[in-house]
Parts: structure tokens; C-alpha cells; sequence
């Protein structure tokens, strides 16, 4: 936790975030690296019946944190993706979890 996903960007550069913007963000929220999950989302993007070119988007799904980390780390994925691929537009959305909705090996947090 938390679990990162990536749409609209190559697979070769999630792997590659997997190891820098882990380690960066697992400083910023006094965690472990092995806390992350990175996966890559393999999605068509579509406008007027016509596939689209679609900018990077990235899912973070966490147990909620104070505001001001959360701009952080938004910042921060931000500029690590647009440094790693030239994007000039990049989407991170927020998707907080429950710690009772969590089960891991059946046991929530």
C-alpha cells in the first residue's frame, strides 16, 4: 500500500517509476519501498469514434493522509512522469481506502 496505476503510458516507463518514484515516495510517507504497488494498465483512449491520444493518468489508491502530503506527492509524481516521458499534461487521482475495507490474507488494517 499504497497501489499506483498507470494508464496512457509505456510499461517500460512504469517499471522504471517502480524504482525511483518508489523510493522517493516512500520517503516522503515514512514507508517502505516494498509497501508499493505499480501496475501498468493497458487502455484505448476514445473521441468522436476515433481512438485518441490519451496523456498519462495515475490512480493512487491509499489510506487517506493530510491534504498537504497528498499535493506532494501528486507534485512529485507529476514531475518525475513529465521528466521520464515529456508528457505536458499529467492526471493523478486520489482513491482513498477504508483500513476496515482493506483485507490482506484476511485480516484488515
Amino acid at each position: 500500500m499504497p497501489h499506483l496505476r498507470f494508464r496512457a503510458i509505456d510499461a517500460q516507463d512504469v517499471q522504471e517509476l517502480s524504482g525511483q518514484l518508489a523510493e522517493a515516495l516512500a520517503e516522503m510517507l515514512n514507508t517502505d519501498v516494498d509497501n508499493f504497488t505499480f501496475e501498468h494498465l493497458p487502455t484505448v483512449f476514445y473521441a468522436k469514434s476515433l481512438k485518441s491520444e490519451a496523456y498519462p493518468f495515475v490512480e493512487v489508491h491509499w489510506f487517506e493522509r493530510p491534504q498537504a502530503l497528498q499535493d506532494e506527492v501528486a507534485t512529485k509524481i507529476t514531475r518525475t512522469i513529465k521528466a521520464l516521458t515529456g508528457a505536458v499534461d499529467v492526471v493523478v487521482v486520489f482513491c482513498k481506502l477504508e483500513k476496515t475495507a482493506y483485507y490482506e490474507n484476511g485480516n484488515h488494517y
